[in-house]
């Protein structure tokens, strides 16, 4: 490995880094408290004037509480044609470093540790974005969103 790919390398995972940290602070504004076991949450969209009410948003319930990590499970529901399935992504919240991954997606694929696996199945950046889509997700929520805790 050439130093410039590894530059490059270093300087990508210090991007994810980031973007797990905005992604930390963007879910802590819908989810104040991670360490409550079985919490639900969700999101509605606010209906655009003139339109039929939305039925879409996102439901997030917390799965999973240890010492310093909490996992989430969002659902998205579709708000497309109904071919379109919804979207289930588990996000492991790491409360100590403040920081928000995502660590499962549709229920399919786990995403590994390395950023590439070995047998080629992943795309070179699958992990960022996946990351990357957890990011436009909730800031798209954020900004049209309307929460609700359910507990």
């Amino acid at each position: 490995m050439s130093v410039f790919e590894t530059r490059r390398q270093q300087l990508d995972l210090a991007r994810l880094h980031e973007e797990c940290e905005l992604n930390y602070k963007r879910l802590h504004r819908i989810i104040s408290d991670s360490r409550s076991l079985g919490a639900n949450f969700s999101l509605h969209y606010r209906a655009q004037p003139n339109k039929q009410p939305s039925r879409a948003g996102m439901k997030l319930t917390i799965i999973e509480v240890t010492k310093y990590t909490s996992t989430v499970k969002i659902v998205a529901d579709r708000a497309g044609p109904m071919w379109l399935p919804e979207i289930e992504i588990k996000v492991r919240v790491y409360r100590d470093a403040r920081m928000a991954e995502v660590v499962e997606w549709c229920s399919d694929r786990t995403i590994p540790w390395a950023l590439v696996e070995k047998n080629g199945m992943q795309a070179r950046d699958e992990k960022w974005q996946w990351n990357m889509f957890l990011s436009e997700l909730l800031s798209h929520g954020l900004r049209h969103g309307i929460s609700a805790l359910e507990v």
